[in-house]
């Protein structure tokens, strides 16, 4: 889903995404009246190099100094790592000064020092704190080195510090994550329900759309040659019970069959031979008297019922007693 389409989205379910985003506002104007700006105060060192003295003979003598033999970078790094050590910084917060503290050398012999504070008081201190640990490191370094005084490179402070900014970096971060973090639960919140909606309503319509089942549907019996064996059993012996009803009263005995009677033959011709039946025009035109029954099993017919069988046309019909065909 690309940006286009989830402001439509948006946009289609502004009833869930703008109460969302009205909160995610109101969270936002909530963080920043209550997280207080940082306070920054900046400061300055400068080294300064021995001074030069001349002797009786107006010659210059000679500065026995390492660390101004190797460069005022030199003195200024390895002042800069004695006062940023994590031993310093921790002493620095445990007086309840801050240890959010950035010193840096320029190429001059210069130290820039910048402290952020909770407050303006607190930013002044730090700053002025990391002053006179530059200074100490300094002369520390230059007496380790058994550096005479004349030799010695000083140091002064070009301001201490007093000068405070109001930084609104770390609100301006506490405001974007909590506006960020709205947004994502705006549009998390309101994919979910879409989703949701969309479900329930393809739900819905298949339940319209479904046709009720029909009333007795499992009670059908499925006719034809798919009906169980027993079927065609209880049928036989419905029709042996209606046959011995039939024998036995006077009536008809109710929902028996009427046993099969043989069609009436009409009067032969003259030209027809005398016993044999007559020729069926449409031999396939009777139907059986069950439908539902097996096909595989005979009809088993009543005790009255009569079985007509067909006569051979062949003139050597026996007339009594077996005889072998010719």
């Amino acid at each position: 889903m690309d940006l286009w389409d989830m402001t439509k989205l948006l946009f289609r379910r502004w009833r869930i995404s703008l109460p969302l985003l009205i909160i995610a506002l109101v969270l936002v104007g909530v963080a920043s009246q209550t997280v207080p700006p940082d306070y920054s105060a900046k400061a300055h060192i400068q080294l300064i190099p021995p001074p030069v003295v001349t002797g009786p003979d107006g010659r210059q003598k000679p500065i026995k100094n390492p660390w101004f033999d190797l460069g005022y970078a030199a003195l200024g790094n390895a002042a800069m790592i004695d006062v940023t050590r994590q031993s310093v910084l921790k002493q620095m917060v445990a007086d309840g000064l801050s240890d959010n503290v950035t010193v840096t050398v320029d190429r001059v012999p210069l130290f820039e020092i910048e402290a952020v504070g909770s407050s303006p008081e607190q930013a002044t201190a730090t700053a002025q704190r990391m002053l006179t640990l530059i200074k100490e490191a300094v002369a520390e370094r230059q007496a380790s080195l058994q550096v005479a005084e004349s030799d010695l490179i000083t140091t002064l402070a070009l301001d201490d510090g007093t000068e405070v900014e109001v930084q609104n970096s770390k609100l301006m971060r506490v405001m974007v994550v909590a506006l960020g973090a709205g947004l994502l639960l705006t549009a998390g919140v309101t994919i979910a329900a879409d989703a949701l909606l969309r479900r329930r309503a393809r739900r819905r319509a298949g339940a319209a759309t479904e046709p009720p089942p029909a009333a007795g549907e499992g009670a059908v019996r499925p006719a034809g040659g798919n009906s169980a064996p027993g079927s065609s059993a209880s049928f036989d012996g419905q029709l042996n019970q209606a046959g011995t009803a039939a024998r036995v009263g006077s009536g008809p005995a109710v929902g028996a069959v009427a046993p099969r009677v043989p069609p009436q033959q009409p009067q032969a011709a003259a030209g027809d031979r005398v016993g044999q039946p007559p020729r069926r025009e449409h031999p396939g035109a009777e139907r059986p008297l069950r439908t539902d029954a097996d096909p595989r099993r005979p009809a088993s017919a009543s005790a009255d019922a009569t079985v007509v069988l067909p006569v051979s046309h062949s003139n050597t019909w026996p007339r009594g007693g077996r005889t072998e065909r010719p």
